[in-house]
């Protein structure tokens, strides 16, 4: 009876020792994104259906890191249909599941969406599938492309139910600011 509760008692060490060690391993992956830190111009265009009209503004951007370097926050600030438009967005890494978070409201929407993504090359996807009370669903999707130190890009995407091709609703264009 002691030697199994022996064997129990390892097991149980190196089952959380094992996930410990995963888990400081990949909790690092944050540093990735650094190239996002710092002060940014933006030209956005925005559009509310898949036909709609383009619609260009310009902004500004602020991102660092927050919460202890523990995510990355970011402070937008322009105009949409001649407003003026707010946005925030935090990013971390869930070193338990081993994907991006990203989490975003906006001034015109007033709504928490929580992302989950994957970081491919210099391209990080981030996807949630928004369920409308009706029960109706649409895919979403946010799409960073970083082009250089000094350049990179967003894009908003959805999906309504039914179809199988994204639809851009909004192109974000960041230049940093020297």
């Amino acid at each position: 009876m002691r030697f199994l509760k022996r064997i129990m008692c390892m097991s149980m060490l190196f089952i959380f020792t094992t996930q410990h060690l995963h888990a400081q391993e990949t909790k690092t992956r944050l540093p990735e994104l650094d190239v996002l830190l710092g002060s940014w111009n933006i030209k956005a265009e925005n559009r509310l259906s898949a036909n709609g009209p383009w619609e260009t503004n310009k902004g500004t951007a602020v991102i660092k890191r927050s919460t202890g370097e523990a995510c990355i926050e970011e402070k937008y600030t322009g105009t949409l249909n001649n407003k003026s438009f707010f946005d925030k967005s935090i990013i971390a890494y869930d070193h338990f599941s081993n994907v991006f978070q990203r989490v975003f409201i906006d001034s015109e929407h007033r709504v928490l969406i929580d992302y989950e993504g994957i970081k491919n090359a210099d391209t990080i996807f981030f996807d949630k599938t928004w369920t409308y009370p009706n029960k109706s669903t649409v895919k979403l999707r946010v799409v960073y492309t970083i082009l250089s130190p000094n350049e990179f890009t967003i894009e908003n995407m959805r999906m309504p139910e039914n179809t199988f091709e994204w639809d851009v609703t909004g192109k974000m264009h960041f230049t940093r600011i020297k």
